[in-house]
């Protein structure tokens, strides 16, 4: 059996963090975070596949977050998209120009979720 990819989620919300791994559980290893200081601590001992991180979180957010992991040379080339209920073009070119592998717009369904996750998978 194929061993399945790990996803970690990255998000203040806790609503959120329980649905998206709702979404995203029956298909893959779900890694839940509330914030940007926990997932790189977690990232520097664990190996993920995918990082869906949210945009606007207290403390750390979602930029400074990328930022750090683009940084070290370790976590890199970690594909990270960004969760966000930002739909203002300037915000979301600010995001692009961390060099995400794109972002998903919030709220999102978990069809079109796991739509985008699978489609990445498949064109690694």
């Amino acid at each position: 059996m194929e061993e399945r990819k790990k996803i970690l989620v990255v998000d203040d919300d806790q609503n959120m963090l329980h649905l998206l791994y709702a979404f995203l559980r029956d298909s893959y290893e779900v890694v839940l975070m509330d914030n940007g200081k926990d997932a790189i601590e977690f990232l520097r001992g664990n190996d993920v596949d995918l990082m869906l991180l949210d945009y606007l979180m207290p403390g750390m957010d979602g930029k400074e977050t990328l930022e750090i992991i683009r940084a070290d040379e370790g976590l890199k080339e970690l594909p990270v998209f960004f969760l966000t209920g930002v739909s203002d073009s300037s915000k979301i070119s600010e995001c692009l120009k961390l060099d995400p592998i794109g972002y998903i717009l919030k709220p999102i369904g978990k069809f079109s979720l796991l739509a985008k996750v699978r489609s990445f998978f498949e064109e690694e």
